[in-house]
């Protein structure tokens, strides 16, 4: 609707008009709650032409997005003044606007005047560009010289220049070549530091230091735009017939230099810093000089010795190279029989030389030679005992980056070939930033992604002089782009010749499967099956093929109501706990009960178990649904989650949108917010307090923190007692708290569980009937729910997704439940005309969790018709696929994998407009789709995604690294996910890095029983009553043991130490979020399982943080098992529990003294909490022995 009006002040601007109507048009009765501000538009009228002097004639036109809003401002008009004047509104005598001018209104989000004058002069400052006539690539020497190890002399002036985007947040250097635009660009947030000078030349220089490297494209110039412009088409090698740049790329691209015409270039170059707000950059004139450190015979000399030496030396050799942490010259200087660990050490350490003499690597490398010491564990890790040490490669487009070993869990084909376990690798393809390739709407990403992805996967890789070829991948590490590589042939222990074809023939059968006979000729269910021997599984026990029953699953009509859930016996069941608790953490097996539900892979099936009382013996029951190719050679029953506990219910920003969508008010959320941020506050104040907030949100649970802060509370241990490692703990883990809570709304319910899904198939429940039952280990009960309870799956997308149910409580007398309750679990019906799991979300039952809760402010008022989710089709061959197939298809997965545009889509839309509009019911199908898509091979195509028709967004989606302060590009949304987040104060923390982190200290090997000594003196002599914390525990520990140290016991605790710190250093640099080489994660980053350095990828954060917790929590419980049963101490007799408090005693001891060594503090936190184990022990004996 569009109104006519007058009365404007000629003093006025436009903006204070729209002003003036956005004070009214954004407020009540004007705005609904929730609701996003109007968008609208004002147009004054020009002046008449005896007034030139006047901006406008004072009346114009407002165009509304509702008619209603007319109406209203028509029927009570407010009152509207600016300059002193008021404005009157009337109904417009011109013809209507046009309904596309309306639907733009609609569309889009309201931009404040202000806002738009920002961007207009940020717009303005960026179209000036920096003149260039030289680029060079090249390396920066300790000494502070520039090695220009390649550079290019470019066309005269106006050819090639330096600009900055503001929208897409970089620099871009742009080469005129023919008729193509070769351009180079570098990310804002990837520049370490800038220098301009002048340089030896005599011409100005622009220096820029890269965390990463930068990312080349070819654009076409002179496009006639009778149509859209072609994308940009990005290149893995800008100049791809220049043998020198090839040869140089993968090490001298984080130093790029620029030599200019003239010094008003390096001005305009400080002015367009300033307004992208970089670092001011230095002045700083790098003497520069060809000095060929990446020349071709000093690589040919540095590979041929890599080559000839043994693979783990090799492989740390190449990553000094890879990892551009030295020069061919230095890393040929070290040429002496060096370990692998030392080598990993070096690794880690080179970014922290720091020395500017020419010899300076060398000289550290012999100095950390001489400090290093390293005593190889008893219990060597093996994949056969769950978890195993492997290398990483990170390959981007231009850059190779080793890493590990790292701890990982183990699977089917690492146990089946543990003895060679350094024939596999995993390789990752990322962006240069380190971050997953994401799709870039200027560029053309398919063209790009099969230039770069499957001639590595189809030719194989070389690395320190091995060659590699593709295997395989898990189906959730394929989310993260990473697969597995195996060497191109070794031998087994069984003398067999072993290469990637005959481990994928080893693993069962893949074609003329009577129940899915189409498998082998759609790639990507080939693989999805190959996957399963990929993911990452304990093993537990055998089970004889006579004992696994395969029947057939309940269906009825369309739907499968057991699908991908069998049956096992309560016998096999405990035998299987037993077999896991004996090499599980003692987390574990302070469970209440054994497991009533485990997801399972077992020969070639997938999916849930749950205890069914009517076996009797060992047996199994897979269900049809369950089974996925043939394997009957593969009888252990590998477990990849054993259900022991249930785990805590969250809210999240889906889940809130569509209870939002669905009638529940702003205040409930908001409600649930300030409880769990009250519970954070509460943290500090004492550690009781502290340990209940860790143990809510499942932060250092590796190191079992929160119980070891429970015992030191009933010793009367206060925070100011705790010293400043602790406090940086807690100020990690308040934040990491903050952080979901702000930018996931991962709002914690008390009154609800996650629970695994299994079916009923005794038939017992009705339709619109679930069982649920959970315990209660702080009271050893269960807790069984009853009466309307909310269930969902994430993510939700569907306003049918959540749907309120019925929970029929204690079991009943006479019904199955009486007889197994199946605790902590979901049961679901089998009867009705279609499972629920099929509704909430697509799922299913073979390893879903659902989110269930009883509070009733959360409950919707009625139940929407839940989503149809009909599954897509496969793309299928005309012809059985090869592993060339499988590699085509991960390619294609990286191009179309936009699950999360998909997911963050629907969240938009759902911002500007609610979960009802007709994209966002568009995009339930779509996501669906994209969730299948790794199984059927069927992608979707962009072109059919819905996306907002507007280039701002909401608040909530600004990522971590946007000042939301200085960028224009977001709008405050009005929904509850913005009001939540904004009532988030999240204050920046502090972070350690390559300079201040605490300092590696090592025994001497020449002198180590020296150095002991001392080490022994110190803690027999050392004064620990002005320590509150040390003198109460000490105390406490004498009541069952003499507390003077055993020296014996101290050298095998500063032994483990030593294996723990270097252990710890390579978790915290494989983890980094940030690509730059000295970057690591903070000790106190690492026990509470937390990364609290920015990213733009929040998957990538998540990934990460999974990762570390669980190396930390193989590390962690490698060091309790030294700990509690030395077996260097007891010799041939059997440890005590005294010899276990005795050895935990000493390595708490020896790590207060080693206080300012990486890893001590953290490591003293594994033993204080196996001290207090210990005693407890001990007094639980005392206690048997008294009944007997």
């Amino acid at each position: 609707m569009e109104l006519f009006f007058h009365g404007l002040s000629y003093r006025a601007t436009l903006a204070d008009a729209e002003r003036a109507f956005a004070t009214v048009l954004h407020s009540p009765p004007y705005l609904p709650q929730s609701q996003q501000p109007w968008n609208f538009r004002v147009y004054l009228f020009s002046p008449k032409r005896n007034q030139p002097q006047r901006d406008h004639s004072g009346c114009g036109m407002l165009t509304l997005p509702q008619v209603y809003l007319g109406e209203l401002l028509l029927h009570d008009p407010p009152s509207l003044s600016v300059a002193g004047r008021t404005i009157k509104v009337q109904r417009s005598t011109r013809a209507p606007p046009r309904s596309a001018d309306i639907e733009k209104l609609r569309r889009e989000p309201y931009v404040p005047p202000e806002t738009r004058q920002r961007r207009a002069a940020i717009q303005e400052s960026f179209q000036n560009t920096v003149g260039m006539h030289t680029l060079q690539l090249g390396w920066e020497t300790r000494s502070g010289t520039f090695s220009v190890e390649w550079e290019k002399r470019l066309l005269g002036p106006g050819e090639c220049n330096l600009a900055f985007s503001d929208t897409r947040r970089e620099m871009r250097i742009r080469i005129m070549d023919q008729q193509d635009v070769c351009s180079i660009g570098i990310l804002w947030s990837q520049i370490s530091w800038s220098a301009t000078a002048y340089g030896d030349e005599g011409h100005p220089a622009i220096t820029l230091f890269l965390f990463s490297s930068p990312t080349f494209d070819i654009e076409k110039s002179g496009q006639i735009c009778v149509r859209p412009p072609d994308k940009r088409q990005r290149q893995v090698l800008l100049y791809p017939d220049d043998a020198d740049f090839i040869r140089v790329l993968p090490y001298t691209t984080l130093c790029i230099r620029l030599l200019c015409y003239g010094g008003g270039d390096l001005k305009v170059f400080k002015t367009l810093c300033k307004t992208a707000h970089l670092p001011v950059p230095k002045d700083f004139a790098h003497h520069a000089e060809h000095l060929g450190l990446f020349s071709e015979a000093r690589l040919e000399q540095l590979r041929l010795w890599i080559k000839g030496l043994e693979w783990s030396v090799a492989f740390q050799l190449e990553a000094l190279l890879r990892g551009r942490l030295a020069d061919t010259k230095e890393i040929l200087s070290i040429r002496i029989d060096y370990t692998a660990s030392f080598l990993n050490f070096v690794v880690e350490a080179a970014p922290g030389i720091q020395d500017s003499e020419e010899e300076a690597f060398k000289t550290s490398i012999q100095r950390f030679a001489r400090d290093f010491h390293w005593t190889p564990p008893s219990r060597p890790l093996n994949p056969r005992d769950g978890v195993f040490e492997c290398l990483h490669v990170s390959l981007s487009p231009t850059s190779t980056k080793l890493e590990g070993p790292c701890l990982e869990r183990s699977n089917r084909v690492m146990r089946t070939y543990a003895d060679n376990q350094d024939a596999f690798i995993r390789v990752s393809f990322v962006e240069e930033t380190t971050l997953q390739y994401r799709h870039d709407r200027e560029i053309d990403g398919p063209a790009f992604v099969r230039r770069w992805v499957p001639p590595i996967l189809k030719n194989g890789l070389t690395i320190a002089g091995r060659r590699f070829h593709f295997l395989a991948y898990s189906l959730s590490a394929l989310k993260s782009h990473t697969v597995w590589f195996v060497r191109d042939e070794f031998i087994d222990p069984n003398g067999d010749l072993i290469t990637a074809a005959t481990i994928i023939e080893r693993l069962g059968t893949f074609h003329g499967l009577v129940y899915d006979n189409s498998l082998i000729y759609c790639p990507a269910r080939y693989g999805a099956r190959i996957s399963q021997a990929f993911t990452t599984t304990d093993s537990s026990i055998s089970v004889p093929a006579e004992e696994i029953i395969i029947q057939d699953d309940i269906i009825r009509g369309q739907y499968c109501f057991t699908d991908g859930v069998g049956s096992i016996s309560a016998s096999l069941s405990r035998k299987i706990w037993k077999a896991l608790h004996k090499r599980g953490s003692r987390s574990i097996r302070r469970a209440i009960t054994y497991p009533r539900a485990f997801q399972i892979r077992l020969v070639g099936a997938k999916g849930m178990l749950s205890v069914d009382p009517k076996l009797s013996g060992d047996v199994v029951v897979l269900r049809q649904s369950m089974i996925k190719f043939d394997a009957p050679h593969s009888t252990d029953v590998e477990i990849a989650q054993a259900f022991v506990r249930p785990s805590k219910y969250y809210l999240n920003r889906p889940l809130i949108m569509i209870l939002e969508g669905l009638g529940i008010p702003y205040q409930v959320f908001k409600a649930l917010q300030d409880e769990a941020v009250q519970q954070v506050n509460d943290a500090v104040e004492s550690l009781k307090m502290a340990a209940n907030t860790l143990e809510q949100y499942g932060l250092a649970v590796s190191y079992r923190l929160s119980s070891t802060l429970h015992h030191l509370a009933k010793l009367g241990i206060s925070p100011s007692d705790m010293d400043d490692f602790y406090h940086q703990m807690l100020t990690f883990s308040i934040h990491h708290i903050l952080r979901d809570l702000k930018h996931h709304a991962r709002i914690p319910v008390k009154d609800g569980y996650t629970l695994v899904g299994v079916a009923d198939i005794s038939g017992y429940l009705q339709e619109g009937q679930v069982f649920a039952c959970a315990t209660r280990p702080e009271s050893n009960s269960i807790h069984y729910l009853e009466g309307p309870v909310l269930i969902s799956r994430s993510p939700t997308i569907h306003p049918g997704d959540v749907q309120v149910v019925r929970a029929i409580g204690r079991p009943p007398v006479g019904s199955p439940f009486a007889i197994e309750p199946l605790v902590n679990t979901v049961v679901f019906s089998v009867n009705g005309t279609r499972p629920l799991p099929s509704c909430l979300a697509g799922g299913d039952l073979d390893g879903d969790v659902y989110n269930v809760t009883w509070l009733k402010s959360l409950h919707p008022s009625e139940n929407k018709p839940p989503a149809a989710y009909n599954p897509a089709q496969k793309k299928l061959l005309d012809r059985p696929s090869t592993m060339d197939d499988v590699a085509d298809f991960v390619a294609d997965y990286i191009i179309n994998d936009i699950l999360g545009m998909v997911a963050i889509n629907w969240l938009l839309i759902a911002d500007l407009y609610n979960i009802f509009h007709e994209d966002c019911i568009k995009l339930c199908q779509v996501h669906s789709d994209a969730v299948d898509y790794p199984k059927n091979g069927t992608p979707v195509e962009l072109s059919k995604v819905p996306k907002p028709q507007s280039d701002s967004k909401p608040d909530w989606n600004a990522p971590e690294t946007v000042d939301l302060d200085s960028s224009p590009n977001f709008y405050e949304s009005q929904k509850a996910i913005g009001k939540l987040f904004r009532a988030i104060d999240l204050p920046d923390v502090q972070t350690r890095n390559s300079t201040t982190r605490r300092r590696r200290q090592h025994i001497h090997d020449d002198a180590p029983d020296a150095d002991l000594d001392e080490v022994f003196a110190a803690l027999c002599i050392g004064d620990r009553h002005n320590d509150p914390l040390e003198s109460a525990v000490e105390g406490r520990v004498e009541e069952f043991i003499d507390v003077e140290p055993h020296s014996r016991s101290v050298t095998f605790a500063v032994k483990s130490l030593d294996r723990y710190s270097l252990t710890l250093q390579g978790i915290c640099s494989c983890n980094v979020l940030q690509s730059r080489k000295d970057a690591i994660l903070s000790e106190e980053e690492a026990v509470v399982g937390t990364i609290a350095a920015k990213c733009s990828q929040r998957r990538r954060r998540k990934d990460a943080i999974a990762q570390i917790r669980e190396q930390t929590g193989y590390l962690v419980k490698s060091v309790r098992d030294e700990l509690s049963a030395p077996d260097d101490l007891s010799g041939d007799e059997e440890s005590t529990d005294y010899d276990w408090l005795t050895t935990a005693w000493a390595a708490w001891k020896v790590s207060r003294h080693f206080k300012d060594r990486f890893g001590a503090l953290s490591y003293g936190w594994i033993a204080l909490g196996e001290v207090f184990d210990a005693m407890k022990a001990i007094e639980q004996g005392e206690m048997n022995s008294s009944r007997r």
